[in-house]
């Protein structure tokens, strides 16, 4: 997406800012994401400390670089069935650094995880133009069960962009974290998304 095209009212903001936000994905649930994992990381400077941020509304915790820019949507913001929360954006590196790396943060209330599964597949496939699946495997996220989908895009402004998704379900709602970079430097950014994504945790409301 630039970030999703279809709700470009709800994320106006980010599109000032340079972002760019079929079901076939279901046949490459076999695949590693090993591959992705292993390529040498760049030579991104990644910030030693972090910062705590916690929604006692969607019932969630999760840690942020300091030099990041949180950027917290207004409650009621939602884009389909995703109900919109906040995005940690990533420190420009320049004139020349046009697409500046964010992790969004989503829920969705879920009736079964088999039917979103193939809801929030048939909602990236729309959402994306000229979309390439990469991987697609089980995983965990905050002591759950989850999902983790990546491929990559294309943009008419940004070019090649490379998303990142992870979900869990937690009784009738799904936290959907989704990491998008240009496909450049993707793996440059990974060891902090990778940090970040490991101290999400759900919490009581």
């Amino acid at each position: 997406m630039l970030l999703k095209k279809d709700v470009k009212s709800a994320k106006c903001e980010f599109i000032a800012k340079g972002l760019a936000l079929t079901a076939g994905l279901l046949l490459f649930n076999s695949l590693s994401l090993s591959a992705i994992l292993k390529t040498s990381v760049g030579q991104i400077q990644h910030t030693s400390k972090y910062l705590g941020y916690e929604d006692t509304v969607h019932g969630f915790k999760v840690e942020y670089p300091e030099d990041w820019e949180k950027i917290q949507f207004s409650v009621g913001i939602t884009e389909g069935s995703h109900n919109l929360v906040v995005t940690f954006l990533s420190p420009s590196q320049g004139p020349s650094h046009t697409f500046r790396e964010y992790l969004i943060v989503e829920t969705a209330n879920v009736s079964s995880a088999s039917t979103f599964l193939k809801q929030e597949i048939s909602f990236i496939a729309q959402s994306f133009p000229h979309f390439k699946p990469v991987g697609a495997s089980n995983s965990s996220l905050a002591g759950h069960n989850a999902y983790t989908v990546v491929f990559t895009y294309r943009d008419p402004i940004v070019g090649t962009g490379k998303v990142m998704e992870i979900w869990t379900i937690n009784g009738s709602k799904a936290y959907i974290l989704s990491y998008h970079a240009d496909s450049a430097d993707y793996i440059s950014y990974l060891p902090t998304i990778q940090t970040m994504i490991k101290s999400f945790e759900l919490i009581p409301k």
